[in-house]
């Protein structure tokens, strides 16, 4: 892990040489060659930060400070409270020092102190900062004769010499680097990195690798010597870690840090696929998945899966022989934890494993689409998570509810394993609560609504299905990897087929049927989906029967095609179901097959429907 980010660094130049840390400066004190006061610049809030020399923990103590980019306090000698700032002349001195002790390499350092050792221009400079806003707590630099002398060349020769002072050790006791395996000092405490905020992280930071407790030492040993990494080896890997948790994407309660083992074109950029399913312009932002036509029976523009395996095959029939497709991925969800950096999960692979188990993951969440033309896209994988979340629930506890069972979810995918049961569970629950809330809807709640609510009172039918059909693309996912796991045969299919299916999808598809023949006889204010589905799919044995019964009262109000384009769709699934050997009742397994049941037969009911009126 350690190896593989620091090479991420070296391959992207991210490294910066040991000792330099980027810091954001807030203005920087103009000197002329010959230290003339010629004024400050401001710097734009959100600059890039600049890459100075840092000397480490040691400047928090009371004695030293960072060279060249200090508080302003510390350069003007800036006293502002007695007792806060009793250490800043000491300070004032050795920043003094560091400066004289640089002439040699960088003369401009000599611009520098002779401007502070002056009086009149300290109080030029720290009159202009007032003006400027800036207080003693503002980060400066110095620009002299145009240049920003931590930029200089003399600067970098001089502080590695410099700061050696601080980190010498006897060269009979230099252990070996965990990052590049070579013998060189060790780092006592490693620097933090920044970007874990808004996953539990620390506001100075966390730091990758941590030795404070006694439950993280062995054999004896303090601190960094349980696994001593150099200043060298270190620097690249915050850097790499800075890159990638800048960039990546938040998910279940963490960073998801990845990255490859070599350069990858976006365009076949697999985590993006996996994450955000059609991305991009091809994409768009909505979270729903959008029927696809029926001409392309599913086989839409895929972005980068579609160009990934392109690129796949032309490696194996040999018209291409350099390709990504030696590349390796890196995936690690990372998260704060009391100023530590939590690694949650470490994956890695080849780039055509990665294709091969998010193409697997797109096909098992594939299903007909809710009218019954074309199949639903791939949706983005965030989307799918808010229907493992009880409606209504306290949106304070939705992500926290989240964080493990997203975790899981993700391993599933990458590794190609079968999904946890937990997914089916609250897939099965987030349906039956949207039914119950369409129920509530129907009885008159004044509670506000989206527009999609709305719309539910124009079409009762189906766009419920619609809304919820990320929850029954989690179910097929579910069950046809459970099915695959145990070896089956008669895997579901993304649509209806003539395969033999079991009792309980059997059910499903004829609960479909019976709330289709209610919603089109007659309009109620609670149908049969709100009043008997959650019976149903729990107790079929004890519900279908009270369905057929409902349903002759039904279609005395149907006119005579209706009625006959019902009748004969009820024959055609009797004759595959033995009512006698009704289930009494289902466990999940056989819950989830009733619920791809009932949600491909309302898409069958909608295809024949919609195909026997055009034909009109």
């Amino acid at each position: 892990m350690l190896s593989e980010l620091a090479q991420y660094a070296q391959d992207h130049k991210l490294a910066a040489q040991p000792g330099f840390k980027p810091k954001s400066v807030k203005g920087y004190i103009h000197l002329s060659a010959d230290g003339t006061f010629t004024g400050v610049e401001v710097l734009e809030k959100g600059a890039d930060p600049v890459y100075a020399p840092d000397i480490g923990s040691a400047a928090n103590g009371t004695r030293y400070c960072n060279p060249l980019v200090e508080k302003a306090k510390i350069p003007l000698c800036m006293v502002e409270d007695e007792k806060k700032d009793k250490n800043i002349p000491t300070k004032h001195t050795f920043f003094l020092s560091m400066l004289d002790s640089g002439v040699e390499y960088e003369p401009k350092f000599s611009v520098i102190a002779q401007a502070l050792r002056d009086q009149e221009t300290c109080d030029a400079i720290i009159a202009a900062l007032g003006q400027h806003k800036l207080k003693g707590a503002a980060p400066i630099g110095f620009w002299v004769d145009g240049t920003p002398v931590e930029q200089t060349p003399g600067c970098a020769a001089w502080w590695s010499e410099f700061r050696q002072r601080f980190t010498d050790v006897p060269s009979s006791d230099l252990p070996r680097c965990f990052v590049t395996g070579d013998l060189a000092p060790a780092l006592t405490t490693v620097p933090k990195v920044s970007g874990l905020l808004s996953v539990g992280g620390h506001t100075s930071g966390d730091a990758f690798l941590c030795f404070d407790k006694d439950a993280f030492q062995s054999y004896g040993l303090k601190k960094s010597a349980n696994a001593s990494v150099s200043e060298e080896g270190m620097t690249a890997v915050n850097a790499a870690l800075t890159k990638l948790i800048g960039d990546a994407p938040t998910f279940g309660g963490a960073k998801l840090v990845h990255w490859y083992s070599r350069e990858v074109p976006d365009e076949t950029d697999l985590f993006g696929a996996m994450m955000e399913g059609f991305w991009g312009d091809e994409a768009g932002d909505e979270p729903e998945p959008a029927p696809v036509d029926a001409e392309d029976n599913g086989e839409a523009e895929r972005s980068a899966m579609n160009r990934s395996k392109e690129l796949i095959d032309s490696v194996h029939s040999g018209e291409r022989v350099v390709a990504p497709l030696s590349a390796r991925y890196y995936i690690m969800p990372v998260s704060g934890a009391g100023g530590r950096m939590m690694v949650r999960g470490w994956y890695e692979g080849s780039f055509e494993e990665l294709y091969a188990h998010i193409d697997q993951w797109f096909a098992d969440l594939m299903l007909v689409s809710p009218g019954g033309k074309g199949w639903t896209k791939p949706p983005k994988l965030e989307a799918l998570c808010t229907r493992l979340i009880k409606l209504d629930g306290d949106p304070k506890k939705i992500r926290k509810s989240m964080d493990t069972l997203s975790g899981r979810l993700l391993d599933a995918i990458i590794n190609g394993n079968p999904l946890p049961d937990e997914v089916a569970s609250r897939a099965l629950h987030y349906i039956r609560s949207g039914m119950l809330s369409s129920e509530s809807k129907k009885k008159g709640d004044k509670a506000d609504q989206t527009q999609q609510e709305k719309q539910v009172q124009k079409d009762p039918v189906r766009l419920p299905i619609e809304r919820e059909v990320l929850a029954y693309q989690l179910l097929k996912a579910w069950l046809v990897r459970r099915q695959r796991q145990r070896g089956e045969q008669n895997i579901m299919g993304t649509d209806i087929n003539t395969s033999p299916h079991t009792a309980a999808y059997n059910c499903g598809r004829l609960m479909a049927v019976y709330a289709a023949i209610q919603e089109n006889a007659m309009d109620v204010n609670v149908g049969v989906v709100e009043r008997y589905y959650s019976a149903a799919s729990t107790t079929p044995a004890f519900v279908i029967g009270r369905l057929a019964a409902l349903s002759q009262y039904y279609f005395s109000k149907l006119s005579e095609g209706s009625s006959i384009f019902y009748q004969k769709m009820l024959s055609e699934l009797f004759s595959e179901i033995d009512l006698a050997q009704l289930p009494d009742s289902l466990d999940m397994r056989q819950q989830t097959e009733f619920a791809v049941g009932f949600y491909q037969q309302r898409a069958v009911i909608y295809r024949k429907r919609d195909t026997k009126e055009s034909e009109k």
